[in-house]
């Protein structure tokens, strides 16, 4: 884990000045908080599993082209970059078992608003029940987004 702390670490400074430089609409643009924490871990599963390894690779090329993508606006390259940003977490998330931030609550969300109308359907009212089914999933969606955060899943 030493040599992929190093990387992550080198990572992290490479990112540094485009967090520093960049407005916080065009960090988003580029999904730099994402990123970083992708990297991290990436960095954590790198030993022991081998499409990591091909991430990692993907991770750093992406870094040192940042200053091209951000200069020339490259869009085709950057949908390449958000793509397969996107199924590094996906790998994350099937094979390694970790969730993004919010996801239980968005998740519980729409659960919730179909157990509101359920309830409000009972009483008669259904704009009384979405409100209730809403809160039901939130305070459901918050426990599991904080149980995944204790047990560091979360990335």
């Amino acid at each position: 884990m030493k040599a992929n702390s190093r990387w992550y670490e080198e990572t992290i400074g490479k990112l540094e000045p485009y967090k520093s430089s960049l407005s916080k609409r065009e960090q988003k643009k580029y999904q730099l908080d994402l990123l970083e924490r992708v990297s991290r871990r990436v960095a954590e599963f790198n030993e022991e599993c081998g499409e990591c390894q091909l991430f990692q690779q993907e991770i750093t090329a992406y870094v040192n082209e940042l200053g091209n993508m951000v200069h020339l606006s490259d869009n085709t390259r950057r949908k390449q970059y958000r793509r397969r940003l996107k199924q590094t977490v996906r790998h994350l998330q099937s094979q390694h078992k970790l969730v993004p931030k919010g996801h239980h609550v968005g998740l519980w969300i729409s659960i919730g608003t179909g157990i509101g109308v359920a309830i409000g359907a009972a009483m008669g009212k259904t704009g009384v029940g979405i409100p209730i089914g809403i809160a039901i999933g939130v305070a459901i969606g918050m426990m599991l987004d904080a149980r995944a955060k204790k047990e560091d899943r979360v990335i």
